[in-house]
């Protein structure tokens, strides 16, 4: 029984191998990897405390991103969110928070996202400490996988990774 299982997965192998080799659409059997970009580890503001998420480098963040499953959430308001953010990103903006339901409200924002699920939070960088309370904030609500990429935006741009941009702003 061993045996016939073994040799039908060999054959199966190599029957989707060739069917992929021959498809119009297809899947490189190598991929191509833009190389990580490496800061000097991750930022970490004077504000942050014991017990706050995490703080993850620009390669981190990347190396998420790229792999997807990882949900981004950029702290700041729509106007900055929508003059560029971290493709694929949702905008919680913390300022606007609600005193009532904030469960709720952060629940529906997050398009009702796994307390279990990973979730990277991000605003500007250095300067901005919106994503450390937001941060935080998820955290009290029960999610526990909660990153900060506290580098933001900026940095994300600074090592000429692209932002997608939703509004022409000035720079």
């Amino acid at each position: 029984m061993i045996r016939q299982a073994i040799v039908l997965l060999f054959f199966s192998a190599i029957l989707g191998l060739g069917v992929n080799y021959f498809h119009p659409h297809k899947i490189p059997y190598v991929g191509q990897y833009r190389e990580l970009t490496s800061g000097e580890g991750p930022i970490v503001p004077p504000s942050a405390s014991e017990g706050d998420p995490p703080f993850i480098a620009i390669d981190v963040a990347q190396m998420e991103h790229q792999m997807g499953g990882t949900l981004f959430v950029d702290a700041r308001d729509s106007a900055e969110f929508n003059c560029g953010t971290i493709p694929g990103s949702v905008n919680l903006p913390f300022d606007y928070l609600p005193e009532e339901n904030l469960a709720g409200y952060i629940d529906s924002s997050l398009n009702k996202a796994a307390k279990g699920e990973p979730i990277i939070v991000f605003c500007s960088g250095e300067e901005c400490d919106l994503s450390l309370h937001l941060g935080r904030n998820l955290q009290s609500l029960g999610y526990n996988r909660v990153s900060i990429f506290f580098g933001g935006a900026r940095e994300w741009e600074k090592f000429g990774l692209e932002l997608e941009r939703r509004a022409k702003c000035g720079n």
